[in-house]
């Protein structure tokens, strides 16, 4: 296996405009979440997108959506009760991702077991849910109640402890997505220092022409962030619509060279480039 880097994800507030129903939609996010999971994105990026009408609630499915499917089915009744954005959330395929630990007895837990927990406050006193049927005793920074927080198990039962997990603890363990909503797309691309940045682009070079040296900048950077463009415009045009131009971009990359299709839609760009990037990167 290659280089480790963290991959992030640029996508438009107006990616779920081109669906009709609030069915479609939400099938359309959680094709984002899979895709996004199955090669190890972890940050989403929701930049707004200046090019077209954009109708708040379909930012609001978008957000939501992804953000519910990240998180652990037995936190989900917790944090998102009765919300009409998740309406059809049981249509959706789940993730499954390594941080989606099954509700377990507090018996069988095991120290060393890291979970996704909930802060709970019982007359002040900070506890976690981390789907044991009970609640444990939370040390660690000081959260607020109703919190995501990701724990360790230091001891097992009878007596099970939990502190704050650190980023060592699970550094090498793919721990889902984190979903960041930024003002525009010019800004985040100004933001993302330290950070590779390829630009998806149907006017842009062949992937391949390119891999060798987008591999080669890796070598001495963490992070990749990958800029996809919306159903209706591309990254050029919404970058013009901010006054801004992608030509100063290093790698602006054209990643299905000879596509029969008139058009490869969001959710296909999004499978496809990772699937790709994963091959280069890890071959």
């Amino acid at each position: 296996m290659g280089k480790f880097v963290n991959i992030w994800i640029a996508i438009p507030d107006s990616s779920i405009s081109d669906e009709q129903t609030k069915r479609d939609k939400s099938i359309k996010v959680s094709m984002f979440a899979r895709a996004c999971s199955i090669f190890r994105v972890s940050r989403i990026y929701i930049y707004h997108d200046k090019t077209s009408r954009i109708d708040r609630e379909d930012t609001n499915i978008l957000k939501i959506i992804l953000r519910y499917l990240d998180t652990p089915q037995y936190l989900r009744k917790i944090l998102y009760s009765h919300m009409p954005q998740l309406e059809y959330a049981g249509i959706l395929h789940p993730i499954k991702a390594p941080h989606h630990k099954k509700f377990e007895d507090i018996k069988h837990v095991r120290a060393g077991d890291i979970r996704v927990g909930v802060i709970i406050l019982l007359k002040g006193i900070p506890y976690v849910d981390i789907g044991l049927g009970v609640l444990v005793p939370y040390e660690g920074y000081r959260k607020r109640e109703g919190e995501k927080v990701n724990v360790k198990i230091i001891s097992a039962y009878p007596n099970v402890k939990v502190r704050q997990a650190t980023i060592g603890d699970i550094k090498d363990c793919y721990w889902g997505y984190e979903v960041r909503g930024v003002p525009n797309l010019h800004e985040l691309l100004q933001e993302t220092e330290g950070t590779k940045i390829i630009i998806t682009s149907k006017k842009g070079s062949y992937f391949h022409n390119k891999e060798g040296r987008i591999v080669t900048c890796l070598n001495s950077i963490h992070n990749l962030l990958v800029v996809f463009g919306a159903p209706q415009k591309g990254v050029d045009e919404i970058l013009a619509s901010e006054g801004q131009s992608m030509k100063s971009f290093e790698f602006v990359v054209n990643m299905f060279p000879f596509q029969a299709t008139e058009t490869v839609r969001l959710e296909e760009a999004v499978l496809g480039t990772l699937a790709i990037l994963n091959y280069a990167l890890f071959k």
